[in-house]
């Protein structure tokens, strides 16, 4: 089986590297040794499990991603970026036609839906990765439907918090 390659980006967020970790580790994926960052990020390069990632800024993004793409042929994108940049981002992925996942919270989530049907890019964007947080979602859910009224009059909210 040929493995798939995956751009992970958003390195060196904690997240982003705990997915370029596995993806080094899983004979299914080839971790692409490019990561989308951030402008405050000062760093060129990042070492994840002893590959070095080149960090590439919003401004060399666009001159980078054609020699990517020629280089390393199709590949996926992960964002596991800043909530500031997820539209940005989307949008960067779709003009280029990258398939991708958001692992990213934030962003105009309406503006994301749109963007990605109008384009012809597959993509999975989910409100939350934290599988915590996606099975209490579930479970809310579940109770909700299975027991009509059972919230009526509470209201609940999940706030993140990265430390």
């Amino acid at each position: 089986m040929t493995p798939i390659n995956i751009m992970v980006n958003g390195i060196p967020g904690n997240m982003a590297q705990t997915v370029a970790k596995h993806a080094l580790h899983d004979d299914r994926f080839r971790l692409i040794s490019q990561s989308l960052t951030g402008p405050e990020i000062t760093a060129c390069e990042h070492v994840v499990d002893s590959v070095s990632v080149h960090l590439l800024q919003p401004h060399a993004r666009e001159a980078a991603i054609r020699e990517i793409k020629s280089k390393e042929g199709p590949f996926i994108s992960a964002d596991f970026t800043h909530p500031s940049a997820v539209n940005h981002n989307a949008e960067f992925y779709c003009r280029h036609h990258l398939p991708f996942v958001m692992g990213t919270t934030g962003g105009d989530r309406s503006q994301l839906e749109t963007l990605v049907q109008a384009s012809p890019v597959s993509a999975v964007i989910a409100p939350n990765m934290a599988k915590q947080i996606v099975g209490f979602q579930a479970m809310m859910e579940y109770a909700a439907n299975t027991f009509p009224g059972l919230f009526d009059g509470y209201s609940l909210q999940i706030r993140e918090s990265h430390q």
